[in-house]
C-alpha cells in the first residue's frame, strides 16, 4: 500500500483524498481494518526545566512522548500517547475496530464480548482506537462516549515544582527570572506562579509540588519551607486561583506532619491535597481526615496515580463519617490518563460517582493525554479537572481544542482533533504490517 495514504491525520485529510468516509450509523457500516501500527516519539521541550519534587531531582528542559499510531487499509489513522506493553497490539493487525466494542444509538458502552480481554490488555491505546472511530464517523471523540454534560472543562497547569531549589547554573535562561536572583528563594517559585498566570491561556487553576524532606536539613525545616511557598503563591494569584498542592508521598515519613502543614495554609484555601503519603495507609489517611473536619477544613484529598487502576478499591470504597454526615475517604481520583485510556477511567468515573468521588486523572508531560482528558471530562458529570503543564511537542497540533482564560473546549473536528507533522517525528521504533 502507497504510504503516502497513512500520513492523514484526520477525516477532512481523508476526504481530501477522496477516499470515502464511513457513514455515521455503527450498524451498518463495519468496514474498517486495522492493517498497520507504529511508535514513534514525538521530541519536545519544556518552556521551563523541572526542578526538584518530593523525590525526582532537577529533570531539565527535554520532553519526549511516544506515539501510537493504528492505520487502516483504508487510510484512516488513530493516535494516542503510547503507555505500556506493545505485545497486545499484535492482535489488532486485521480486525476491524468497530467490532472491538459494544454500540448503542452510535455510542459506546463497553468492549464486545469477543474482544473484552484484548482490550483490557491495551488499556490507554483505546484512545488513539475512539481517534480512528470519530475520524470515519465524523465526529468527536467525546461523542462516542457519550452525551456532553458541559461545554468546557478546567485545565490547571502542574509546572510549579520546587523552583526554590534551583542551583545557580540550573537558573540561567528561565523564562520567569528576568533579572536578578531575589535573596529568598521563594520568590522563584512565586515569579514563576505569575509567569504561568500571564501565558496566553490564562490559567485560573495550579498545583504546587511540595515535600521538601529530601533536599533540606530536617523535615521541619522542608515543612516550615512548604507552608511559605504555598502562602506566598496564594499572595501572588490572588483569591479567585484555585490551588492545589501535591505532596508525591514526601510526608510519608511522617504522617501527622500532613495535618499540620493542611492546618498552618488553612487561610491559603487549598482545594485538594494530593498523595501527601501513600493512600493504602488506611490508619493514617483517615487520622488525616479526622484532623481536618474537625477544623471545619473542607480541603479534598486527592490520589491514585501511583498504582495500577488508580485507587484501589479497599480504599476508595472506605467511608468517613463527620458527624452525621458521611462522605468518601478519598475525594478525588488521579489514576492516569494515558496509562488506562477511556473505557477504564469512564467505568471508574460511573462507579465513584455513587460514592461522592469526583475525577482529576494524571497527565504528566504528554499533550496527547490532554487532548484525551478534554474529551472524557466533555461527558463525564463526576469531573473536576484536566492536568497540562509547560511542554511543546512541535509534532503535535490541536485544531480541535482550544484553551481560552483556563476552561478547554473541543472545537468540533473528529476524532481527537489532533494533527500530525511527520516531519517533527523521529522514525518508527516499533511497527506491525498486515
Amino acid at each position: 500500500m502507497n504510504r503516502r495514504r497513512f500520513l492523514y491525520s484526520t477525516a477532512l485529510a481523508v476526504a481530501a483524498t477522496g477516499i470515502p468516509v464511513l457513514a455515521r450509523s455503527t450498524k451498518t457500516n463495519r468496514e474498517l481494518q486495522i492493517s498497520r501500527i507504529l511508535i514513534q516519539d514525538a521530541p519536545g521541550r519544556r518552556l521551563t526545566p523541572v526542578a526538584p519534587n518530593a523525590y525526582a531531582p532537577y529533570r531539565g528542559y527535554d520532553v519526549s512522548e511516544p506515539i501510537l499510531r493504528i492505520q487502516t487499509k483504508q487510510g484512516i489513522e488513530g493516535i494516542s500517547r503510547m503507555s505500556g506493553s506493545a505485545d497486545a497490539l499484535k492482535e489488532l493487525i486485521g480486525l476491524d475496530p468497530f467490532r472491538l466494542f459494544k454500540w448503542r444509538n452510535d455510542r459506546i458502552v463497553g468492549p464486545s464480548e469477543a474482544h473484552r480481554d484484548l482490550l483490557h490488555k491495551l488499556a490507554g491505546a483505546d484512545i488513539a482506537l475512539l481517534d480512528l472511530l470519530g475520524k470515519a464517523m465524523q465526529r468527536p471523540s467525546a461523542e462516542l462516549l457519550g452525551k456532553r454534560v458541559r461545554k468546557s472543562v478546567l485545565v490547571y497547569d502542574s509546572s510549579l515544582y520546587m523552583e526554590d531549589l534551583l542551583k545557580p547554573e540550573q537558573r540561567r535562561g528561565l523564562a520567569y527570572l528576568q533579572g536578578p536572583m531575589p535573596d529568598n528563594p521563594v520568590e522563584l517559585v512565586v515569579l514563576k506562579a505569575r509567569w504561568l498566570a500571564e501565558r496566553k491561556e490564562k490559567f485560573k487553576a495550579v498545583k504546587i509540588k511540595i515535600g521538601r524532606a529530601r533536599w533540606m536539613n530536617s523535615f521541619e525545616s522542608a515543612v516550615v519551607r512548604d507552608i511559605a511557598v504555598t502562602h506566598a503563591v496564594r499572595a501572588a494569584l490572588g483569591p479567585e486561583a484555585k490551588i492545589m498542592v501535591d505532596g508525591n508521598k514526601g510526608y510519608e515519613a511522617r504522617p501527622s506532619a500532613a495535618a499540620e502543614y493542611a492546618e498552618a495554609v488553612r487561610s491559603a484555601q487549598i482545594y485538594f491535597l494530593e498523595e501527601m503519603f501513600p493512600e493504602v495507609d488506611i490508619v493514617a489517611t483517615e487520622a488525616l481526615k479526622r484532623r481536618l473536619r474537625s477544623a471545619n477544613d473542607p480541603v479534598k484529598l486527592a490520589a491514585g496515580e501511583s498504582y495500577g487502576g488508580g485507587v484501589p478499591e479497599t480504599v476508595y470504597t472506605r467511608r468517613f463519617k463527620n458527624g452525621r454526615r458521611e462522605e468518601p475517604l478519598i475525594d478525588v481520583e488521579q489514576a492516569d490518563m494515558n496509562a488506562h485510556g477511556y473505557l477504564r477511567l469512564r467505568a471508574k468515573a460511573a462507579l465513584q460517582a455513587k460514592l461522592g468521588m469526583t475525577m482529576a486523572p494524571h497527565n504528566f508531560g504528554s499533550k496527547m493525554g490532554l487532548f484525551a482528558q478534554i474529551h472524557l471530562g466533555a461527558v463525564t458529570p463526576n469531573w473536576e479537572m484536566s492536568e497540562l503543564d509547560d511542554s511543546e511537542f512541535p509534532a503535535l497540533r490541536a485544531p480541535g481544542i482550544e484553551i481560552v482564560k483556563g476552561e478547554a473546549r473541543l472545537t468540533g473536528h473528529p476524532g481527537l482533533g489532533v494533527l500530525l507533522n511527520e516531519n517533527a517525528l523521529r522514525k518508527p521504533h516499533f511497527e506491525l504490517t498486515a
